[in-house]
């Protein structure tokens, strides 16, 4: 938190120009709530990943997936099933 408040520090101090100012604040912002949308995300799967291993499913691959402007992991599961064939 206080790194955020740092660079929010350091984008004011730096730009003399209000609408330079704004838009450097704003490019920040939108920077912050992606790496904030894309770990919220990152976590919510390797939630999803470990009630599902439970029930016997595997990962089978990562997929990159877009969030709006932010991109984050997704893991594929599959469920390994071994059929019996009577002979």
């Amino acid at each position: 938190m206080e790194s955020i408040i740092t660079d929010i520090v350091k984008i004011i101090k730096s730009e003399n120009n209000v609408i330079a100012r704004e838009k450097a604040l704003m490019c920040y912002f939108f920077d912050l709530i992606r790496e904030l949308m894309k770990l919220a995300l990152e976590e919510v799967d390797a939630d999803l990943v470990e009630e599902t291993k439970k029930q016997g499913y595997q990962i089978e691959k990562k997929n990159k997936l877009v969030f709006r402007p932010a991109y984050f992991l997704m893991r594929q599961l599959f469920k390994l099933e071994i059929h019996l064939v009577k002979m």
